[in-house]
């Protein structure tokens, strides 16, 4: 089952805290790694936030 959601968490290696990205469209998690591994790098853990 994919779960598509609009807010994530990241964080990325050696940080503390996480940080959180909204999307207009709902995504799914490789999608959410991917466009985060060409604008900040790659995250070390991802979470999705149900609304």
């Amino acid at each position: 089952m994919l779960v598509r959601r609009r807010v994530w968490f990241y964080r990325l290696a050696g940080e503390r805290f996480a940080r959180a990205i909204t999307f207009r469209i709902p995504m799914t998690a490789a999608k959410v790694k991917a466009a985060l591994g060409q604008t900040v790098g790659i995250p070390a853990e991802i979470w999705g936030r149900s609304a």
